[in-house]
């Protein structure tokens, strides 16, 4: 007996997920790489930029970026830099922005999070530790536009 014949609806095919773009601004290219593979693994869709100018051009330029992984220390705007503009502009969608740096004391910590950063994340971290990290942005993110809740990964 199938599911309709019991008074069930069919079971129907779950919608693949929508791959969430996410920013990835970070000028060492091997630091960089191991990311975007990681991104990819867990089903983002990393966007790359190597220095403050071009991350920025590409929140600027697509809408879709919601998550971003800023390091600090980046040619061109900082990475703080670029999550200030974030946090001031009036336009375009909430990024949740988590600062990815080699400064490890609490007081830059707390200086990255009272300037606007979500989280922060001290390299080297663990990849366990960074999916579970972008696992809270997108909670939050879902709060803040629950249509999309369901939709991404």
């Amino acid at each position: 007996m199938n599911s309709e014949e019991q008074g069930q609806e069919p079971a129907k095919t779950p919608k693949a997920p929508r791959r969430r773009k996410v920013l990835v601004a970070e000028d060492n290219p091997v630091v960089r790489k191991g990311l975007n593979n990681f991104l990819v693994k867990w089903g983002y869709e990393p966007v790359e930029a190597d220095n403050g100018d071009t991350a920025w051009l590409a929140l600027e330029n697509d809408k879709a970026i919601t998550l971003a992984i800023l390091d600090w220390n980046i040619p061109g705007l900082s990475g703080m830099q670029v999550c200030q503009r974030i946090r001031s502009r009036t336009d375009g969608p909430y990024v949740y922005t988590l600062i990815f740096s080699a400064r490890k004391s609490i007081e830059e910590q707390v200086l990255a999070l009272d300037g606007g950063a979500d989280d922060y994340l001290a390299k080297p971290a663990k990849p366990s530790l960074l999916r579970a990290r972008l696992g809270v942005g997108l909670r939050i993110l879902e709060q803040i536009s629950p249509q999309t809740k369901g939709r991404d990964k």
